[in-house]
C-alpha cells in the first residue's frame, strides 16, 4: 500500500475579488492577534498554504503590510504551549515589542515567538515560511527565554535550520506522509538546536499566561469550594491547559491540590465558627469539605490552624467576638491563634 500525501490547507484571500476579504481574514485569525491592515482595505492580500507534518505545521504565507497584536485576553483563549519561528523570504521588514524586548528584523533573519507571551509587531509586505510546534517537542529548551528572539541566517545554527526550512518548501507538496515524519524530527532539532545556541536562560519568574492562568483557576476553585466534584483534574479542564502547565502555575502556592486543601479547610474553619447552635458534626463539616475521613480532617486542620477542629468549637464563642475568618480575615487568624 502506498504512502498516502499530505493534505494540504490553502487559504486565500484578495480584496480584488472578495469584497469581505480583510473582515473574513480577521475573524479567521481572531483568537490568535488581533489585526490592523497598514495599507488600504481595498489592496488587501493574503494567501496561505499548509502542512501538518505530524508535531509540526509548515506554512507559507504571503501578504500586505499589518500590524499583529497578541494580548493576554488572546493567550487565555489559546492556552497551548506553541512555538512558532518565521523565516523571511522576501522583504518582511518588520519592528516589534516581544513581552518587553524590543527586536526587529528584515529578509533571510529567523524570529522564534513564545505563543504564550504577548507581543506586538509590525512588518511590511512580506513573503514568509512559518514553523508551528509545541514547547514540549523541542528538547532541552524549557527554561529558556527565545520570545522574540532573531537567529540570522550568517549564523551556523541559522543557517541550517533556514537552509533545511528553504528545501522543504520546495518539495513539501510532493511529500508523503512518512517523509513528513523524518522533515518534522529534522526541523525540531535545529529549531532546538538554534533556540539553545542563542537564547538566554528564562528569568525564573512567572510568564503573564501563567498569572493569568493562576487568577483564573483561583476563582474557579473559590466559587466551587463546596463542590465534591472540585479536583485538579477538573481545574485543568475548565482552564484547558495540559498537567504539567498546571502544576507549574500553582507551583508558587503549594500546588494545586495543596491549594484546594487550604482553601476547603479555611471554609471549614468559618462553618465551625458560624454554627452557634452546633448543628453539624465537625465529621459533617469534614464530608462537606471534601473530607471522607474525620482522622485526615482533624490532621490537615490542626496543620494549617494549630488547633484541631474540636478545640476551635469549644473557643468558638471567644473566636466569633474577636469576628475572625479564615475567609476573610486570614491575618487575624493567625495572630489570634498563636495568641491562645
Amino acid at each position: 500500500m502506498s504512502d498516502p500525501a499530505l493534505r494540504k490547507d490553502v487559504w486565500p484571500l484578495d480584496a480584488k475579488t472578495q469584497p469581505d476579504a480583510f473582515e473574513q481574514y480577521r475573524k479567521g485569525c481572531a483568537h490568535l492577534f488581533d489585526i490592523t491592515l497598514l495599507s488600504p482595505e481595498e489592496t488587501f492580500f493574503n494567501r496561505l498554504e499548509g502542512y501538518h507534518l505530524g508535531p509540526v505545521v509548515l506554512a507559507h504565507c504571503q501578504g500586505v503590510p499589518q500590524r499583529f497584536e497578541r494580548k493576554l485576553s488572546h493567550i487565555m483563549l489559546d492556552a497551548a504551549e506553541s512555538v512558532m519561528a518565521v523565516l523571511e523570504l522576501e522583504g518582511g521588514d518588520w519592528r516589534g515589542d516581544y513581552d518587553g524586548r524590543e527586536a526587529g528584523g528584515h529578509m533571510g533573519q529567523i524570529r522564534i515567538i513564545d505563543m504564550t507571551r504577548p507581543f506586538d509587531m509590525s512588518t511590511g509586505a512580506y513573503a514568509s515560511l512559518y514553523v508551528i510546534t509545541s514547547r514540549a517537542q523541542l528538547e532541552g529548551c524549557g527554561d529558556l527565554d527565545f520570545h522574540g528572539l532573531m537567529v540570522t541566517e550568517d549564523s551556523v545554527s541559522g543557517r541550517l535550520l533556514g537552509s533545511h526550512l528553504r528545501a522543504l518548501a520546495e518539495v513539501v507538496d510532493r511529500m508523503t506522509v512518512r517523509e513528513a515524519g523524518a522533515a518534522a524530527a529534522a526541523i525540531l532539532a535545529l529549531l532546538g538546536g538554534a533556540i539553545m545556541a542563542h537564547a538566554k536562560p528564562a528569568s525564573g519568574g512567572p510568564r503573564p499566561i501563567e498569572k493569568m492562568l493562576l487568577a483564573s483557576g483561583r476563582q474557579f476553585i473559590e466559587q466551587r469550594l463546596d463542590d465534591v466534584e472540585l479536583s485538579p483534574e477538573s481545574v485543568r479542564r475548565h482552564l484547558g491547559v495540559s498537567r504539567s502547565l498546571l502544576y507549574k502555575v500553582f507551583e508558587p502556592l503549594g500546588g494545586v491540590s495543596a491549594f484546594i486543601q487550604g482553601r476547603r479547610l479555611d471554609q471549614a474553619f468559618d462553618s465551625i465558627l458560624q454554627d452557634r447552635a452546633e448543628r453539624h458534626t465537625l465529621g459533617e463539616v469534614a464530608y462537606r469539605h471534601g473530607f471522607r475521613s474525620d482522622a485526615h480532617f482533624s490532621r490537615a486542620f490542626r496543620g494549617r490552624f494549630g488547633v484541631t477542629p474540636g478545640r476551635l468549637r469549644r473557643l468558638g464563642e471567644a473566636a466569633r467576638r474577636e469576628g475572625l475568618s479564615a475567609l476573610e480575615r486570614p491575618d487575624d487568624v493567625w495572630a489570634w491563634l498563636r495568641g491562645l
